[in-house]
């Protein structure tokens, strides 16, 4: 286990959390559960319902998409010391759409939705950081479907040839 103090210290090294006072870590670290996982478990399931954001303290932890003929996953992310996965459920109640899988053991903080919900309305200041992650985020998966579909046809060529008529 992890005490408060040593959670604070932690968090103070994360990027997102940088620059927030002692005051503001102790309130984060009081909600944070400590959770370890085996090598190979899942910590959640694409599908599954969201709740919590979780932050890796140490090991690694891989994000994998199920493509749609459920034969097989493509590589979203890989989530090491520091990082975090999970946030986008803070803001949107949605199923997960990835399955988080432990690739080597891997100690966490779980931080559930309504403590992480209490703990901004006292400090809204972390908004805009998670803004700017949740945004930078976006461009990554922008960019990672662009190297993906680059061997595609163009849009132009693919009108045509769903107009061919075999």
């Amino acid at each position: 286990m992890m005490t408060t103090n040593e959670i604070v210290a932690f968090l103070q090294a994360v990027p997102t959390f940088k620059g927030m006072s002692s005051e503001q870590l102790k309130a984060l670290a009081e909600v944070c559960e400590v959770k370890t996982f085996s090598m190979g478990e899942n910590i959640f399931r694409q599908g599954d319902v969201g709740g919590a954001m979780y932050i890796v303290v140490e090991g690694r932890v891989v994000l994998e998409r199920e493509l749609k003929n459920k034969n097989d996953t493509i590589s979203m992310n890989e989530v090491k010391s520091h990082g975090y996965f999970g946030e986008i459920s803070l803001f949107h109640e949605a199923p997960r759409s990835v399955t988080a899988t432990v690739f080597t053991e891997t100690k966490i903080l779980r931080v559930d939705n309504d403590d992480f919900t209490a703990f901004l309305r006292q400090y809204p200041d972390l908004l805009v950081k998670l803004n700017q992650v949740l945004s930078e985020r976006l461009l990554e998966a922008y960019d990672k479907i662009s190297e993906m579909t680059q061997y595609k046809k163009p849009r132009e060529l693919r009108k045509l040839y769903d107009k061919l008529d075999f």
